[in-house]
């Protein structure tokens, strides 16, 4: 494989072009190619319009080496991926028996007659590679043309990602791609610009070299691609040290499976109380799997009635400083870990909005508090944000403010 190949990618399907649908495919591709060197340098999504489709696959192949084109293999009438292919580069189609055959085996298994429509799916290019497809009824194309790649795959997303994993990873491999390493470390409690500004001493040691930092949900993530695994290995320390226990995990690692990891390796255990974020914490961390290992339970303390008959608040309490409070959080947080018997709490009470706040406190404003047998911590954040992003930002928050807490009581990272 050259040094730096191009690829272009199209994803074909007008649904795609409305408000319903997005195409994810481009991004696991993009993984791969980015993974043995390979510079994406065009991404395109087109309707189901056999001129247009022909337009762009003239065009993005004359801008790259490989093309990796993924959708429009069905049955029905506006699928017109292989005609598109057939026109675009003078290519013959035959129909292939076996596989007229390996569908209607398909359909007979669940009890089901073949539709006379589906023998379109066993069309394949004369003289080019048919790839079996054994995740669905659509077979994928590897074709060669003018000495270029096409790569033509469905655009399911489960029967893509097999045909990535079987066929073309194998082939960057094969072809002389040489495979990069990647890191991702996790960053919670920073903003874009703070995390730039911590940076500098990185980008001064090693000025030309790419650092990714995207915005994730509630995070901020670093993106290290290199050569070789020592290479990465040694990037990671220097960030480490950087931003130390700000970094909560690495890779495909969220939060709520980092605190359950602590947890979990302490012998420890939580209980929560939430208010405005309506169980959303408590769903998160049930997500991990095993996490009743360490997650006790918790209430919904929506009224000030349920924040004393779950979690014990004292209702003179509330009276003197309201539900949304310092006070309020920090008796959830520690009356539900008694209430529970665990090692720590975590109360949330807060105004999710858009209605309800004022101006002593507006619509945002959020009280978080973790408490364990000794002591009591708490947070007080206002989010400028929609209902739905602060309950999100409540409970990312709640979690790192938690696993901090632990940390502090002095756990390691593993």
């Amino acid at each position: 494989m050259p040094h730096r190949m191009k690829a272009a990618i199209i994803a074909i399907g007008s649904e795609m072009l409305g408000p319903t649908r997005v195409d994810t495919n481009s991004l696991k591709l993009t993984a791969a190619l980015e993974n043995y060197g390979v510079a994406v340098v065009r991404k395109s999504v087109v309707g189901d319009s056999l001129q247009d489709l022909v337009g762009e696959m003239e065009f993005s192949l004359g801008k790259a080496d490989i093309l990796i084109v993924t959708g429009g293999l069905g049955p029905t009438e506006d699928d017109m991926t292989r005609e598109a292919l057939s026109k675009a580069f003078g290519l013959e189609m035959d129909l292939d028996q076996s596989i007229v055959d390996r569908l209607q085996a398909r359909f007979a298994a669940r009890g089901w007659k073949m539709p006379e429509v589906n023998k379109r799916q066993a069309y394949v290019f004369r003289g080019q590679t048919t790839l079996t497809n054994e995740r669905g009824t659509a077979p994928g194309f590897h074709l060669v043309v003018g000495g270029k790649h096409v790569w033509v795959f469905p655009g399911v997303p489960n029967e893509l990602e097999w045909m990535i994993e079987t066929y073309f990873k194998p082939w960057l491999e094969q072809t002389g791609g040489k495979k990069r390493h990647r890191r991702v470390l996790k960053i919670a409690g920073m903003t874009e610009s703070g995390v730039e500004e911590r940076l500098k001493p990185y980008y001064d040691a090693h000025k030309g070299e790419l650092l990714t930092i995207l915005a994730a949900p509630g995070g901020l993530e670093l993106h290290l691609l290199r050569d070789t695994a020592d290479e990465v290995a040694s990037r990671e320390r220097e960030l480490l040290d950087l931003f130390g226990n700000r970094v909560f995990g690495f890779d495909d690692e969220t939060l709520e499976f980092v605190v359950g990891s602590l947890l979990a390796n302490r012998g420890e255990t939580l209980a929560t109380a939430e208010s405005c974020t309506g169980g959303l914490l408590g769903s998160r961390i049930t997500d991990v799997p095993g996490s009743s290992r360490y997650y006790v339970g918790g209430g919904v303390c929506y009224t000030a009635t349920t924040k004393t008959d779950i979690a014990g608040v004292d209702p003179q309490l509330i009276q003197q400083h309201g539900e949304v409070s310092q006070e309020v959080a920090e008796a959830l947080a520690s009356g539900i870990r008694e209430r529970f018997h665990t090692t720590y709490g975590v109360g949330i009470t807060g105004i999710a909005g858009p209605t309800g706040g004022s101006e002593a406190k507006p619509v945002g404003t959020v009280h978080i508090a973790v408490a364990d047998a000794t002591r009591v911590e708490h947070r007080k954040i206002v989010w400028p944000f929609t209902r739905t992003l602060v309950k999100w930002f409540s409970s990312q928050a709640a979690l790192d403010q938690l696993r901090l807490f632990i940390l502090g009581r002095g756990a390691s990272r593993s």
